[in-house]
């Protein structure tokens, strides 16, 4: 009884001579890592851990000791273990960010990356963001590979680019139809996702050399309204169509190489890439391109590209023709004075596949970006608009003629972050005008997604 009663007693006056005893360790070991002894830092602070094993401090001051030996797979564990056990938000930034950096040292890049997005988690001040932003592309600079991933849910009024009116009508006989149900604008859904990967094989001051893999999706819930539509339709086959029947898949690979000493003007990309396109779970095409990019640095804030593309289209099904597809595009970015971004495109298309389906298309595109956020809100607009011109097609007596016109704004709350991604908004709006009406189409959507701030 006697012993229960001095056991309290004994612990308390233990743990009391104990925090002392780690103070001084603490000192002694922090003044031995500012000596440069790692050795003698190292040994203190195993000594701090048989006290208190789950010390912040002691694995901190471990994890760096560690790094001054160069022993950088254990300073990364230790740091980890640090970040692990760190009870506020500046310890668990501070180890989160050494991480980085070590891995970094380690030439581990895509850890490296994973980490300073972790650290990202715990900022609270915008030089410490700025810190982890700046570590982040010096990291994926070094980095030959790299990874990016994009997701999207988008309500939209027209999920299969369906036509305005619903009705094809035939010019010079005066005969109008009405459109299958599933041809008609459809309500709904869209959900998508994309991912690329790049990996660069060869790099020097004259030259890069990368491998890129690709692939994007989209897939789709149709609304009650498009059901119904639908389900009155008197086709059993138009009745049975649901929004996977829309529901596309392209996958590509290819390879690029950059050139940065045979154009006075700036580097010249060439690339070379295959791919496959899916609708429906049916593979429709498959492709082959070929581009040609000129890059022409003007200042520090301003860069014209101008970029030729050729795509040769091989159809799988007999319902489609084989295609080719020229493109030119030109396009010139500019960061303004006060820091916002200008951008402006131009290109020209021109499509051979076959008497009714080869037309010349051109259009002008412009996008403003501020670079100061309203509320926490960044903002970026963009307009395009343009026109395409068949010389024939089945339903019209001289040809066809389209015009069109896109809008969006996408609005990114910075001010929401996690692992360096804030959530936006974007609402989009697009209207075709054709002279064949049966194409005459418009659509609306609100795309909620996820931008990376670095």
């Amino acid at each position: 009884m006697r012993l229960n009663i001095l056991w309290p007693l004994l612990l308390a006056a233990t743990t009391a001579y104990a925090q002392p005893a780690f103070n001084d360790l603490q000192k002694q070991a922090e003044a031995a890592l500012v000596a440069n002894q790692p050795d003698q830092t190292i040994r203190l602070a195993q000594q701090m851990l048989d006290v208190q094993p789950d010390s912040f401090a002691a694995l901190y001051l471990l994890a760096l000791a560690q790094a001054d030996l160069n022993d950088l797979q254990m300073a990364a564990q230790t740091g980890m273990q640090a970040y692990h056990v760190a009870t506020t938000e500046d310890r668990r930034f501070q180890a989160a960010r050494f991480v980085g950096s070590v891995r970094f040292q380690a030439a581990q890049y895509t850890r490296s990356e994973m980490w300073l997005r972790r650290a990202a988690n715990h900022t609270q001040t915008n030089a410490e963001l700025q810190s982890v932003a700046e570590a982040f592309a010096i990291s994926k600079q070094a980095n030959p590979l790299s990874m990016r991933f994009a997701g999207s849910i988008a309500p939209t009024d027209n999920i299969n680019n369906g036509s305005k009116d619903g009705v094809l009508r035939l010019e010079g006989i005066d005969v109008t139809f009405v459109l299958p149900e599933d041809r008609r604008s459809l309500s709904g859904v869209a959900f998508t996702a994309s991912t690329e990967l790049r990996y660069r094989v060869a790099q020097s001051p004259a030259q890069s050399t990368t491998l890129i893999g690709a692939i994007s999706g989209a897939t789709y819930a149709l609304s009650s309204d498009a059901k119904d539509l639908l389900a009155s339709s008197p086709n059993p086959d138009v009745r049975a169509v649901d929004g996977s029947d829309f529901a596309t898949v392209t996958a590509l690979a290819g390879v690029e190489r950059q050139q940065n000493n045979i154009s006075p003007l700036g580097p010249v990309r060439a690339g070379l890439s295959f791919g496959s396109y899916w609708e429906g779970a049916e593979r429709l095409v498959d492709f082959h391109d070929l581009s040609l990019e000129q890059i022409v640095p003007v200042g520090r804030d301003r860069t014209f590209r101008l970029k030729g593309l050729v795509r040769e289209q091989l159809a799988r099904t007999p319902n489609l023709l084989d295609s080719t597809r020229y493109d030119l595009m030109g396009s010139y970015a500019q960061t303004l004075r006060n820091g916002d971004q200008l951008q402006l495109s131009l290109q020209t298309s021109r499509v051979l596949a076959g008497a009714e389906n080869s037309f010349d298309e051109y259009e002008v595109g412009v996008g403003y970006g501020l670079a100061q956020p309203i509320f926490g809100v960044q903002l970026y607009t963009s307009l395009q608009f343009g026109y395409r011109t068949y010389d024939e097609f089945v339903t019209t007596l001289d040809g066809r003629d389209d015009h069109f016109i896109s809008a969006d704004a996408t609005a990114t709350f910075q001010d929401v972050s996690y692992f360096g991604f804030s959530p936006s908004i974007t609402v989009s709006s697009s209207r075709t005008v054709s002279t064949a009406e049966e194409n005459t189409t418009s659509a609306v959507q609100v795309l909620f997604g996820v931008t990376s701030n670095f």
